[in-house]
């Protein structure tokens, strides 16, 4: 039980971001090694990139519904709010599609 209170949006937010610029980067690697022997070994470090960045961008989501669900908050709050479910449809959004065309292709 204490790993889930472990795991806050402070958390979320900054290793969502460090797997999305990683993502990005081995996407990029991925993309100019098209056709070679290299592009298959991209394909793991690629996924699980893209993987934790869909995952805290899902779990930046949740925590923000229930932070709104149970917390009544005023008008500066529910623009952080809002940012928070921007940034976490961000994140999510194009790592799960990217994910999903990279599994098919696979």
């Amino acid at each position: 039980m204490q790993l889930i209170w472990a795991w806050t949006l402070k958390r979320a937010t900054g290793t969502g971001t460090v797997a999305a610029g990683a993502a990005l980067l081995l996407w990029a690697i991925h993309g100019v090694f098209g056709g070679a022997s290299f592009e298959r070994l991209m394909v793991a470090p690629l996924a699980l990139a893209l993987a934790v960045a869909a995952f805290c961008g899902l779990s930046i989501l949740v925590m923000t519904l229930i932070d709104v669900r149970n917390h009544r908050r005023g008008q500066r709050v529910r623009a952080v709010r809002t940012f928070d479910v921007a940034f976490g449809i961000l994140l999510a959004a194009p790592s799960l599609v990217e994910l999903r065309s990279l599994i098919e292709g696979w």
